[in-house]
């Protein structure tokens, strides 16, 4: 029976990995070294500097995912469909990667001072709040590298961040000191991807056109990660450190499991863009078969970390527990692509209202009357109700016939992929 059983997980585990393309290997790849540092960043944050440590962690990653996506500055939905030499593309990119530190500098100093528990803790919260700007430039990175066949320099994001983690881990004394190194390594691994670019000189009108065009993507996604990140804020004023470093943890592993997902919504697109109605039905499908061996996968690593790595029994109860709103995340995901697909702007911006509103008055009402264990439960419920909602949306907005045009190739990123997670 066990031979059966694991004959039947390897040749299931085959399939779904045969289905994934190139394009997608490659990203799935890159997301899982970044995961991996994500989860040599926690166990050195909780062993190293205590579970208290990772609540200011969990603060920080309010300004991260919401800094991760709007500091692309909506780029890479515009690389690909715009006409223009790559050179142009690179330098478009070098130059947002120093517009997007200009950007997260002053929110993250917000964020720092707002939340923090004294002057060190509200430095910390700002060195790791800029790891948003490079999970941003990553991506505006990742989309210039795909489109000239460049793949290979991906690496060199998440090598930079696992040198800091490195020498963080060897020299840093304090958590500000780890924080400091850990900052500088993040970014300079991105800036290094866009200076083995070919480059071109360009104006500042021309730049300001691009990130214009690139803007108008973005009102859907900040809205939704905001939402996201507002069960954070809210556990962090009803919950102790502890206990917010625990929530965080548990955030980091639905992060995990989100990531193969992710992948397929991205090398998915351009064929739901040509053929919502056909191809909608089938990935729905398959995303809830990926999602439920996701989370079972992901659970299963999440007890012996609980109990191992971070010495922590209540997380290896609470993950697992968390992540059985996988599924219904997964059918969120396809059906936000459906809707961006079919190009019904509106309609994503009121599924986004709806999800934010959501998690307010369910995280605000669970936390308030069972604290962790609350807001575990308003996961799920959240998952739930956002796939219904976002069903029924997307079937109200489905057009009558398929489309006949075939966009270029490239990536186009889908909300809340990258950057819902702890810093990795």
């Amino acid at each position: 029976m066990s031979r059966r059983l694991v004959s039947k997980l390897a040749a299931f585990t085959e399939a779904r990995l045969r289905n994934f393309g190139w394009d997608a290997g490659i990203i799935l790849f890159a997301r899982m070294l970044q995961n991996a540092n994500g989860f040599l960043l926690s166990v050195i944050i909780v062993r190293k500097f205590g579970l208290a440590a990772a609540g200011s962690l969990t603060i920080a990653t309010i300004a991260t995912v919401i800094l991760g996506t709007f500091c692309t500055f909506g780029l890479p939905y515009i690389f690909a469909r715009e006409e223009a030499e790559n050179a142009v593309r690179n330098t478009v990119g070098l130059v947002a990667w120093f517009a997007a530190i200009a950007v997260a500098v002053p929110t993250s100093l917000a964020l720092g001072f707002t939340t923090g528990q004294g002057f060190d803790e509200a430095i910390v919260i700002f060195l790791l709040s800029l790891a948003g700007p490079f999970f941003a430039q990553t991506n505006v990175a990742n989309s210039l590298l795909v489109l000239q066949n460049r793949a290979q320099y991906i690496v060199f994001a998440p090598v930079g961040n696992l040198s800091g983690l490195i020498i963080g881990y060897f020299f840093a004394n304090t958590l500000l000191e780890f924080a400091l190194i850990l900052t500088g390594c993040r970014l300079a691994g991105t800036l290094i991807i866009f200076l083995c670019l070919p480059l071109a000189k360009i104006h500042w009108r021309a730049f300001g056109t691009w990130i214009r065009r690139g803007m108008r993507f973005l009102t859907a996604d900040v809205i939704n990660l905001g939402a996201d990140q507002a069960s954070v804020m809210i556990a962090s004023y009803l919950m102790t450190r502890p206990e917010l470093g625990i929530f965080g943890l548990c955030r980091q592993m639905l992060t995990l499991s989100d990531t193969p997902g992710w992948s397929r919504l991205v090398a998915w697109y351009p064929k739901v863009y040509a053929d919502p109605r056909g191809t909608l039905p089938l990935y729905t499908r398959q995303m809830v078969s990926l999602g439920i061996f996701c989370a079972i996968c992901v659970a299963a690593l999440s007890v012996p970390l609980g109990y191992w790595i971070y010495h922590l029994p209540h997380f290896a109860l609470l993950a697992p527990l968390m992540l059985c709103s996988v599924p219904f995340r997964y059918l969120v995901g396809i059906y936000d692509m459906g809707l961006r697909a079919i190009g019904a702007v509106r309609a994503t911006n009121e599924v986004t209202l709806i999800r934010c509103a959501l998690v307010i008055t369910l995280y605000s009402l669970g936390i308030f009357l069972a604290g962790i264990y609350g807001a575990i439960v308003a996961t799920i419920v959240l998952g739930m109700i956002s796939a219904w909602i976002t069903r029924i949306i997307l079937k109200r907005n489905m057009p009558p016939l398929s489309r006949d045009v075939v966009p270029q190739s490239g990536i186009v990123p889908i909300a809340g992929g990258p950057v819902s997670e702890l810093p990795a």
